[in-house]
């Protein structure tokens, strides 16, 4: 019932009235003049916003091992009953995923995650068999992201991943498709997967969160579309040396830039 209630508020929210052009329509992402309003801001960002990006950067990373949640997905995912948590799994594809990619809002409402007032990530890293919470405000968004953690931690398997994921061989796409087909038979091991609270740049005013979480994704995003290895192919290493305040300053023009080249095209 939440996630049709969301779903619904979204389809409403896309609809233009009196027949007012549409800013961009990417996927399954409309984005309004409005939406692009609180791109400009200084404001704090919606899950439109987000959740456009997002899809943007599941094309562009182009791995099958790696999934971008989307911000209405994430937080049904946090609050909905167990029979519908279990519904939604098999789609999703956690099994088979090496790193599976989470907004958290700290929204109460049941009825969507516009009311909230703070954005973070939580990233599902499989080789470290970990939730990954990064909060460009520490400690604000802990609880709320403890409540997508206890409800997928149980679906997202036990075993780790192999190792040859972090290669560049020319044949990755080939070693993903092995590695998925590895996982889904492999034997689970006892640990269930660890909560962790990582250290990351803190944003300097109380609305760039959203930015943060943007900038932060494009990160992983990046790291795991270039074909690197070692320390380079580390995602976590990636977020430290490529995010800082600089978003503050830079990160909502680069996607307002991003927006106009997608309508041109």
């Amino acid at each position: 019932m939440v996630m049709f209630r969301i779903m619904k508020k979204e389809k409403e929210e896309r609809e233009e009235p009196n027949g007012r052009q549409r800013s961009l329509k990417y996927k399954d992402i409309v984005l309004r003049a409005s939406d692009l309003d609180v791109l400009e801001g200084p404001c704090y960002l919606n899950d439109h916003i987000i959740g456009f990006y997002f899809s943007y950067l599941s094309s562009l990373c182009g791995r099958n091992d790696v999934l971008f949640v989307p911000p209405s997905v994430s937080f049904w995912l946090a609050n909905c009953d167990v029979d519908s948590r279990k519904a939604a799994m098999e789609p999703l594809k956690f099994l088979s995923k090496r790193l599976v990619v989470f907004t958290v809002n700290d929204c109460d409402d049941l009825g969507g995650a516009e009311s909230g007032t703070h954005w973070s990530t939580s990233v599902y890293d499989r080789c470290k068999n970990s939730f990954l919470h990064l909060d460009t405000m520490e400690g604000v968004n802990y609880d709320h992201a403890i409540k997508p953690y206890d409800s997928v931690k149980e679906f997202m398997g036990k075993a780790p991943v192999p190792s040859i994921l972090t290669s560049s061989s020319l044949k990755a796409k080939t070693k993903e498709k092995d590695v998925a087909k590895q996982a889904s038979k492999s034997e689970p091991t006892i640990a269930e997967p660890l909560f962790e609270e990582s250290n990351v740049p803190q944003q300097t005013n109380g609305y760039d969160c959203g930015l943060y979480v943007m900038a932060i994704d494009k990160a992983v995003c990046e790291c795991y579309s270039s074909g690197k290895s070692g320390k380079d192919a580390d995602w976590f290493s990636a977020v430290q040396r490529h995010v800082d305040a600089s978003v503050e300053m830079t990160f909502r023009n680069e996607v307002l830039e991003l927006i106009e080249d997608l309508r041109k095209n």
